[in-house]
């Protein structure tokens, strides 16, 4: 069944319009089970491999992801063709000569070379269950989970209400209680204020400091054993959504797209590592916050 008889399956009257919104409402009036049997079907015909993994941006895989050796090949072909911030322009001939499909060696790593997984979206079978799933490298997953917990804590340092302190007018023959702010003045106004200039002050700082950590974290990161990280849950709908994570470069190294999830499984582990770092690096950055008077 090819993909036009799938859409009229499961979603009849779709592609008998050229009227985006009329798509948009004929899919958004579809329950979540018949998306997703949809998009099962779907993932059959546009995956590849031994579990028919796709990834949902298009630039991410020039081709198949199944052509690519392994994880770390097509990453740093993804690195230098959209020329990260960390390295020089190319030109042409040097970014066609660096888009062949093949493995990366050792000591082929480009020197300020940082992986690019974190969380792109990808389809395909896990364990034979259609599943929506995302990869990400540890340091993408570890920074992106330390900067929610900052953000959280920032923000908790500025709460949206003041406590109301008693004040006795001098007006009146006896005392009279009235709610007042503290400190005193416009404090409502006050604390407006300085709550938007902390945050912008601590927004700015994060992003000063980022590349920063991402450095020290990743060849942190490099110096390990490679290891995975298999996150299963379900999301509001009750779809099945998995996180595949990977320790470090030798990890991506060893992930061949032809056979993603055997790869993957033959060296998970504990997630125990996972939480360990997030908490030991913020803790780490609560300190810098703190000893700049935060």
């Amino acid at each position: 069944m090819c993909e036009e008889q799938l859409y009229e399956r499961y979603l009849p009257g779709y592609m008998n319009t050229n009227c985006e919104q009329e798509r948009n409402r004929i899919w958004e009036q579809a329950s979540a089970e018949t998306i997703y049997q949809l998009s099962a079907e779907l993932q059959r015909l546009r995956g590849s491999g031994a579990d028919l993994i796709s990834f949902v941006h298009p630039e991410r895989s020039d081709g198949p992801v199944s052509a690519w050796p392994d994880l770390l090949s097509m990453d740093i072909v993804y690195w230098r063709k959209h020329r990260h911030w960390l390295m020089e322009p190319q030109n042409e001939s040097e970014t066609s000569q660096n888009s062949r499909l093949g493995t990366i060696g050792h000591n082929q790593v480009p020197e300020n070379y940082i992986n690019q997984y974190i969380g792109d979206d990808i389809r395909l079978f896990y364990n034979s269950c259609f599943v929506y799933g995302r990869l990400y490298s540890a340091l993408h997953y570890i920074l992106a989970l330390a900067k929610r917990q900052l953000d959280r804590w920032a923000h908790s340092l500025y709460p949206y209400q003041l406590k109301m302190a008693p004040h006795h007018s001098a007006n009146r023959t006896g005392p009279s209680v009235l709610n007042t702010p503290l400190p005193g003045g416009d404090a409502l106004g006050s604390h407006a204020s300085v709550k938007a200039y902390f945050h912008q002050q601590y927004t700015n700082w994060i992003s000063e400091q980022y590349i920063e950590w991402m450095i020290v974290l990743n060849a942190q990161l490099n110096r390990q054993t490679a290891a995975t990280y298999i996150h299963q849950y379900t999301d509001p709908n009750g779809v099945p959504c998995v996180d595949f994570i990977c320790k470090n470069e030798n990890t991506l190294r060893m992930i061949r797209p032809n056979h993603f999830v055997e790869d993957i499984q033959q060296m998970a582990n504990s997630s125990g590592f996972l939480d360990h770092e997030l908490q030991q690096i913020v803790a780490r950055i609560e300190k810098q916050c703190r000893s700049l008077g935060w």
